[in-house]
């Protein structure tokens, strides 16, 4: 995953959360990865990104899976509360690296530039 952040020119690597993997993060109808709002993302996010977030209801984001593949999603806000979710892409990203329930994965953040990207380590 290393060299895959490196050859992107990633930076500003932190971490996101950690969680295990529930039935409805990989449920086809759900498509998307549940952030809680208390794992603390979004404070990791720019004040432009968090005012696009409440403006549009997403951010354009990159996703590195645990095979070093880049998937665009979104990371959009339920308008409930503050929780965030990955989605557009992320039935993807489940299809293609066999998650499933049960799963404990961690969740980075880096930037390449300004963008805001994420990795995925299961």
């Amino acid at each position: 995953m290393r060299h895959t952040l490196e050859r992107m020119g990633g930076h500003d690597l932190a971490w996101a959360m950690s969680k295990t993997i529930t039935a409805s993060d990989t449920k086809k109808g759900q498509s998307r990865l549940l952030i809680p709002k208390e794992k603390g993302l979004w404070d990791q996010l720019s004040e432009e990104e968090q005012m696009e977030l409440r403006r549009r209801g997403y951010v354009e984001v990159e996703v590195v899976d645990p095979r070093g593949n880049r998937h665009e999603m979104k990371l959009s806000q339920w308008p409930a509360g503050r929780n965030l979710v990955l989605n557009s892409g992320w039935n993807d990203l489940v299809r293609d690296n066999k998650l499933e329930a049960g799963i404990h994965c961690t969740l980075w953040s880096f930037r390449v530039g300004l963008r805001l990207c994420f990795a995925l380590c299961v």
